[in-house]
């Protein structure tokens, strides 16, 4: 399934962050049980009429209706709790306060095994980016130091696998897009968007699961340390 690129003359590699430099899914889940029970202290009669998944509902109902900000999850969390506080007349504050309690545990991320000690070798003999659709603050997270630029589907109006994402990379990095490898978890919105807007792409599989299909990545890793070695 893999081809047998050589990566040659690549100038900078950007790299996923959610699920590719750290597991999400038990971050997320922290940062809501926490807003949750900041809530439940707090605002209780929120907590009175929803669960903890029936906020969860709602704002995915959200998500669905209002395509136009769907691409920003912060600014989609933010406008559900925003309807929270004017369904039970609480102040418009309650929303920037919850915010920024959920964003604070959302920056608590636990690295995958590999993942300081590869960045550490990339920063040292590439240009290196971040590409993401997430919300993290890279640059309140530990790993953030060994990073020159960030690319969020915030700040460019859309996310992965749209080309725009990888063109913004190239123009922050100085490098056309041929001389760029992506890294990323996902087959559609790392892989197949980084070979559509023409960088090079490598999957990290560290589920070990089947390709789905389609423009195949140029090279797959099960394990960030296998990186270094690769792009040499």
């Amino acid at each position: 399934m893999t081809k047998t690129t050589v990566f040659d003359g690549i100038k900078c590699v950007t790299l996923d962050l959610d699920d590719t430099l750290w597991p999400v899914e038990p971050t997320i889940t922290r940062a809501e049980q926490a807003l949750y029970d900041w809530m439940k202290q707090n605002y209780s009669k929120i907590t009175q009429k929803y669960t903890l998944d029936d906020i969860t509902i709602k704002r995915t109902l959200l998500g669905e209706q209002r395509k136009d900000i769907a691409h920003n999850v912060t600014q989609l969390r933010y406008c559900a709790l925003s309807e929270l506080a004017e369904e039970f007349n609480y102040e418009s504050q309650f929303a920037h306060d919850a915010m920024s309690l959920f964003r604070h545990f959302r920056d608590q991320v636990e690295p995958y095994e590999h993942a300081e000690t590869v960045l550490s070798y990339l920063q040292q003999h590439y240009t290196l980016g971040a590409i993401t659709n997430g919300n993290a603050q890279l640059h309140n997270i530990s790993l953030g130091r060994f990073f020159d630029f960030v690319v969020t589907a915030e700040q460019v109006g859309v996310s992965k696998p749209h080309a725009d994402m990888f063109v913004n990379a190239s123009k922050q990095a100085n490098v056309v897009l041929e001389k760029i490898v992506h890294i990323g978890d996902s087959p559609q919105t790392d892989v197949l968007g980084a070979l559509k807007a023409g960088c090079k792409a490598i999957w990290f599989n560290h589920r070990r699961l089947a390709w789905p299909g389609g423009q195949t990545p140029d090279r797959v890793v099960h394990c960030l340390s296998e990186l270094p070695q690769i792009l040499k």
